[in-house]
């Protein structure tokens, strides 16, 4: 079901979690991540905080995560997500690893160390966002993945730079590593074709 709202935002609704995607930022000329904690009551997110994240990113990103929805018997808990914004060059200039040092300061919820960007299909003229719910092992290695909303043939592409994605692990009570789940969301622009350099 799709929702739409003022501005030109829509709403997906895949089950009873409702997402938004950040829009991209006109000004922005390459890629970059943000990662960000939810605080959620009774299915309202209540906070939004940037563990870290490139700008011009993170204020579309803080903007569209207040407007998620989750499902109102979640309760009192954190959510993680991670927004990778493609860069919006056709062709990868420098490595499609980002890595990221970031603060621990929960140990129920996993950190990203290192995100992977999706590759663009040459033959695709699409843009707009894909959000995955991912299983998090103890490992710390992504273990599944469900698709809440896709984007045609850029759907793929997503899930499969996800899945490279390395993340420290969340940890239980007694400091051990914990499986645990994060939300991505990979936010794709019509590319400009430019050569490497």
């Amino acid at each position: 079901m799709i929702i739409p709202l003022f501005y030109g935002v829509l709403l997906m609704q895949a089950g009873s979690l409702i997402t938004v995607e950040p829009a991209y930022p006109a000004q922005a000329f390459q890629g970059g991540t943000v990662v960000a904690q939810l605080q959620v009551s009774d299915g309202r997110v209540t906070r939004v905080r940037a563990l870290s994240g490139d700008e011009p990113f993170v204020a579309p990103t803080l903007n569209a995560l207040r407007q998620w929805r989750f499902p109102e018997d979640r309760g009192e808990a954190a959510a993680l997500v991670v927004v990778n914004f493609r860069s919006p060059n056709l062709y990868a200039v420098g490595s499609p690893i980002q890595e990221l040092e970031i603060r621990r300061e929960s140990d129920s919820l996993p950190l990203p160390k290192a995100v992977v960007e999706p590759a663009y299909p040459p033959h695709s003229m699409g843009q707009g966002g894909v959000t995955l719910q991912c299983k998090v092992g103890a490992s710390g290695k992504i273990t599944e993945i469900k698709v809440l909303k896709g984007l045609g043939d850029l759907t793929k592409p997503c899930s499969d730079a996800v899945r490279e994605w390395r993340l420290d692990p969340a940890r239980d009570a007694e400091g051990n590593p914990a499986a645990s789940e994060i939300y991505g969301v990979c936010v794709f622009r019509q590319p400009v074709l430019q050569a490497p350099k």
